[in-house]
């Protein structure tokens, strides 16, 4: 009796699945397709930027609103169509141009008015106090008027504010100058979704609707636009739409995304990944496929754009 049979060859259960033979790869998703670096990756990066006529237009004119001082600027568009990436690159202008800029991003709706005081204030460098609305504006003004004769302009920028209480809105508008005579020192910011314009024609909103000197919308890509968007990415990193993608997966990809660049960015990186899984040179219908099916389905697949860009924001914010 053989009291130590022959041990049995050991054979890896992965081997036979192609779709797993990527895990013994020593390559990365960038490094297999001679990416210089992720061209979709969600944070954001100058270098890839892509300049529309649109976000040019809407550019000049949240600028030169805050230049101006014309007190109540608003922003829309679609979720992942680049309203925070605006803003901040207009933060970084006026901050990198010589002009002296303390920005307040509110990126969580507050419940009340105090409560929105009591934030804007912590940001101006005063301490958390339970003090009552009509100290806390007096405040404020007051620390204002003095910013304004020292040459810095304070703008509070109110993102998701089709997300604020209609009694929030009703008061926010005490924050701005109530004399026609001088000029806004404050300048407010809202930042939201196109359904927010038809909030504000509702009942009760009307005095604050009219303040609006300066109205803007982001609008999505044409199809054209779409297709230099990819390519544009892709150039950048030293790669072009043809080497990485198949006519058709870039036709569903264009078709899904709806001229949505945060979408764009999610569909071809996850395409990207399905096929890289797979060891395939190109993406092809399939992986976008099963990329849309996985991103409809996972909330992993949510885009992480505006969290890393609140991030950044906030620090400098919080350094000046």
């Amino acid at each position: 009796m053989n009291l130590f049979p022959k041990k049995k060859k050991l054979i890896n259960p992965f081997l036979g699945d192609s779709n797993l033979k990527f895990l013994f790869q020593q390559d990365t998703y960038e490094s297999f397709y001679h990416f210089l670096k992720d061209p979709f990756a969600p944070h954001p990066d100058p270098n890839l930027f892509f300049l529309t006529d649109n976000f040019r237009e809407v550019w000049n004119s949240v600028l030169q609103g805050i230049i101006e001082k014309k007190g109540f600027i608003l922003l829309t568009g679609e979720k992942g169509i680049g309203k925070t990436t605006l803003m901040a690159l207009v933060y970084l202008y006026l901050t990198t141009n010589g002009r002296k800029v303390k920005a307040i991003p509110l990126f969580d709706p507050p419940h009340t008015i105090e409560d929105l005081l009591r934030v804007v204030l912590r940001n101006l460098g005063f301490p958390a106090e339970e003090e009552n609305k009509s100290a806390m504006l007096s405040r404020l003004d007051e620390d204002i008027l003095r910013r304004s004769a020292e040459g810095e302009t304070v703008a509070l920028i109110l993102d998701e504010a089709q997300n604020l209480r209609k009694e929030v809105l009703e008061d926010i508008r005490l924050l701005a100058n109530p004399d026609p005579r001088r000029p806004k020192l404050l300048q407010e910011i809202f930042v939201g979704a196109p359904q927010f314009e038809k909030i504000l024609k509702g009942r009760g909103l009307w005095i604050l609707n009219q303040r609006f000197e300066v109205r803007c919308r982001l609008c999505p890509f044409s199809l054209e636009e779409s297709l230099a968007y990819i390519e544009h990415r892709l150039n950048r990193v030293g790669s072009s739409t043809a080497k990485v993608f198949t006519p058709r997966a870039v036709y569903l990809i264009v078709r899904h995304a709806r001229g949505i660049p945060g979408a764009l960015n999610r569909l071809c990186q996850e395409a990207l990944l399905v096929a890289y899984t797979q060891l395939k040179e190109r993406s092809d219908s399939a992986d976008v496929r099963e990329a849309i099916a996985h991103l409809e389905k996972s909330w992993l697949g949510r885009w992480r754009l505006r969290g890393k860009i609140r991030f950044w924001l906030s620090e400098n914010s919080a350094e000046r």
